[in-house]
């Protein structure tokens, strides 16, 4: 693969003091940016957001991690960003988060992006053979940063840093009800089921891979014209896409069988700006133009759509 997907920039493991994403603070957050764009900046932050102080400084982790918005060059004040535009506001795509594509959407970003947190990085794309306790996980993590001469945090934080994204996607236990209005209380990561505690062997995960049926092909497609735009390329071969790091496979943990049969069905989900094809044993998809304006919006408004 491509030096364009080497990792340059400081990494992060802290910032969301602990606290796992919750459906309704991206949208409170996104609301009250509209009419102060410095609210984070001021000293009553936590009191506007109706939180704490430690959690009033998670939200405004999510919603840098997630996309939605950003520090502006000044640093005095966040901007919010295109994508949250067009997800958040009130005629937006999903507001509230209610749907299964702002939940894959939401993973996508945090999970590809290795600078905003890298924990989810390095899960996701990098952790060998997909099953881990948070000391194994850890000791890879940190193997993996002196390797390449990074900034290293502490084990204490790194070890937090593990546990805030077990808890992100863990699901509540299956003996366990949910009492009305506490499911606002958990992440949106959560419904996707993609860690899994293994049965019988209390503080070891794995990774879940499959067909991943509430994956929008339209969201695949966003996601590999996202891994051309960063390697500056028009075409991109099977394997990568199912392996390589920033990969649609690796992120969403999609089977091989799986990820073939979306790549089969892109031409139609483009409308016939990328293919698949298989000639003389290579597997590779082509986009036409990636580059081509409005393209990414096209296709997430694609992926919302179909679940209304």
């Amino acid at each position: 693969m491509s030096d364009a997907l080497a990792i340059t920039t400081p990494l992060t493991f802290s910032g969301h003091e602990t606290f796992a994403l919750r459906s309704t603070w991206l949208k409170k957050a996104f609301d009250l940016l509209i009419e102060t764009p410095d609210l984070f900046f001021q000293e009553d932050a936590f009191v506007r957001l109706g939180v704490g102080k430690n959690m009033a400084q998670s939200i405004r982790y999510w919603g840098r991690v997630c996309g939605i918005f950003e520090r502006a060059p000044d640093k005095s004040r966040h901007g919010i960003t295109d994508l949250g535009r067009k997800l958040l506001s009130d005629d937006g795509w999903d507001p509230f988060l209610t749907t299964l594509a702002a939940s894959w959407l939401l993973h996508w970003n945090i999970a590809a992006r290795p600078e905003a947190a890298f924990t989810w990085y390095y899960t996701f794309n990098l952790l060998k053979g997909g099953e881990f306790t948070i000391d194994g996980l850890a000791q890879q993590i940190q193997g993996y940063i002196r390797a390449h001469n990074l900034r290293e945090p502490s084990d204490v934080t790194l070890k937090r840093d593990i546990a805030c994204m077990l808890d992100c996607y863990r699901q509540p236990g299956k003996n366990y009800i949910l009492q009305q209005g506490e499911d606002v209380l958990l992440c949106p990561l959560t419904r996707l089921g993609l860690i899994q505690e293994i049965p019988g062997q209390r503080g070891s995960y794995y990774l879940v891979s499959g067909e991943q049926e509430s994956l929008p092909d339209a969201l695949v497609a966003y996601a590999i014209l996202s891994m051309l735009r960063v390697l500056g390329r028009q075409t991109i071969a099977f394997s990568d896409l199912a392996y390589a790091p920033r990969s649609p496979g690796r992120i969403f943990r999609l089977e091989e069988d799986a990820l073939l049969r979306r790549l089969q069905r892109l031409d139609e989900v483009t409308g016939g700006r990328a293919y698949y094809t298989d000639q003389a044993g290579i597997r590779q998809i082509a986009w036409l133009n990636v580059n081509e304006p409005g393209v990414a919006d096209v296709l997430l408004e694609q992926a919302f759509s179909n679940e209304l």
